[in-house]
């Protein structure tokens, strides 16, 4: 038998509120924080959303699962998030259970924790219905299978793994997939994720602009049933594009660290570092972010590799956005000074690798600068290009996808187009 006790958890900042006698509060949109049960971390809701709680015992009038995904808060080899919603917005009920072991039958996920949950409100008086399951103290480099759901109805069993300890296992290799910009065709975006799992990544990166407006809940319900193949399996790391906006639909369906803006995590090999290229305050693109990015890879010179990942790119022969020199000003000292291997971004739908570059020049070998990569085809209308820059190694106006491979001593970047074939033109860097 599965036992799962109600757990209330209250903080200063959230009310959170217990619904172990089945009742509901109702709807605040004040944002909030709650420690999560059995996890040494804090998740944080936005203004247009409640605070996050303790699942309830409520059960609508259809409680199935869907738009299951990954996600990651806490440190990836010993944590997963699992978040969902359900197809009426009235359940609040909601769990996961899960056990070790890949394509485990039901009987065989026998340990159960109960989720949280939280409403968000795009605009109107529509409540959209998120849910989440926190596991922690998970054992690293390690499978599990898993389901999200309430009495009978769960989702499918999916499977996921946990990152790599790589001090216990220095040979190990991670795969991560680096995408962005399905907006506007998700036809495209199903072909780009069927062959990113041919490539069974342990990690997917996404560069933003998911959508085309942030706060259409229409698009979000495409953009993540197409998506379900892929993140019920990997978790996916994001940031925020321009046409995110900065949305609280966004910030609800998308569990990440910190402050979900601004923050880096360890996987395998590499350290990355995730940046908000267009915050709602603007200032803090130069003010903010620059420190937090320097203090952040300061403090894990053990990485072996370090990599950033944001939106707008700072090196750019796309026709319609190009180079934003604003964060090549404030941001490339910081690239510089932390030696940085790569900075992955979207934006211009194209694919560009820039030759090794630091401090706004060309130098000889990737030893001696950073390579930047604009891989924003994920299935959003293609863009041209100029005459390429003084940067481009190589550019090609197609839909594609990307997928590195990190090793201690090796980091590789191969591109594919939607066909199947391979862009000619990746990045490999060695390390003694």
């Amino acid at each position: 038998m599965r036992a799962v006790a109600p757990i209330c958890v209250f903080s200063l900042l959230s009310l959170a509120a217990c619904s172990d006698d089945g009742g509901e509060p109702a709807f605040t949109d004040t944002g909030g924080m709650m420690m999560v049960p059995g996890c040494t971390y804090s998740i944080t809701t936005r203004a247009g959303a409640e605070p996050p709680r303790v699942s309830g015992k409520t059960i609508g009038p259809d409680p199935t699962p869907r738009h299951v995904h990954l996600g990651i808060v806490g440190d990836p080899m010993t944590s997963i998030v699992a978040q969902w919603r359900t197809k009426d917005d009235t359940t609040t009920a909601g769990s996961i259970r899960y056990g070790v072991g890949a394509n485990l039958p039901e009987a065989q996920l026998t340990k159960e924790v109960q989720g949280l949950t939280f409403g968000y409100r795009a605009s109107g008086t529509t409540t959209y219905r998120m849910h989440q399951a926190h596991l922690c103290g998970l054992e690293a480099g390690t499978t599990y299978s898993y389901q999200v759901g309430t009495g009978t109805s769960w989702s499918p069993i999916y499977t996921f793994h946990t990152a790599p300890d790589v001090v216990a296992h220095p040979d190990t290799e991670s795969v991560i997939s680096f995408i962005g910009d399905t907006r506007n065709a998700y036809d495209i975006w199903a072909q780009v994720i069927d062959l990113s799992m041919q490539r069974t990544p342990d990690l997917v990166l996404f560069s933003g602009d998911a959508i085309t407006f942030g706060y259409v809940q229409a698009e979000w319900d495409t953009f993540f049933e197409t998506s379900e193949p892929l993140f019920a399996t990997v978790p996916m790391v994001s940031t925020n594009g321009n046409h995110e906006g900065n949305a609280v639909n966004y910030y609800s369906q998308v569990a990440m660290p910190g402050d979900q803006e601004n923050f880096g995590f360890s996987y395998g090999f590499a350290r990355i570092f995730v940046a908000n290229d267009e915050p709602d305050d603007v200032t803090q693109v130069s003010t903010t972010i620059p420190p937090a990015m320097d203090a952040d890879f300061a403090a894990h010179p053990e990485a072996r590799w370090r990599i950033l990942m944001h939106h707008q790119p700072m090196y750019s022969s796309g026709t319609v956005h190009g180079s934003n020199l604003e964060l090549r000003t404030a941001w490339e000292p910081i690239i510089d000074k932390n030696h940085l291997d790569l900075v992955l971004n979207g934006h211009d739908h194209e694919y560009e690798i820039s030759k090794p570059l630091a401090a706004g020049a060309v130098v000889p070998t990737t030893a001696d600068g950073t390579v930047f990569v604009v891989a924003g085809g994920g299935g959003a209308d293609l863009y041209g290009f100029m005459t390429p820059g003084f940067w481009t190694d190589y550019i090609e106006s197609t839909h594609n996808g990307t997928v590195l491979h990190v090793r201690r001593d090796t980091l590789t970047l191969d591109a594919f187009r939607t066909d199947g074939s391979a862009i000619p033109m990746g990045f490999s860097k060695t390390k003694p």
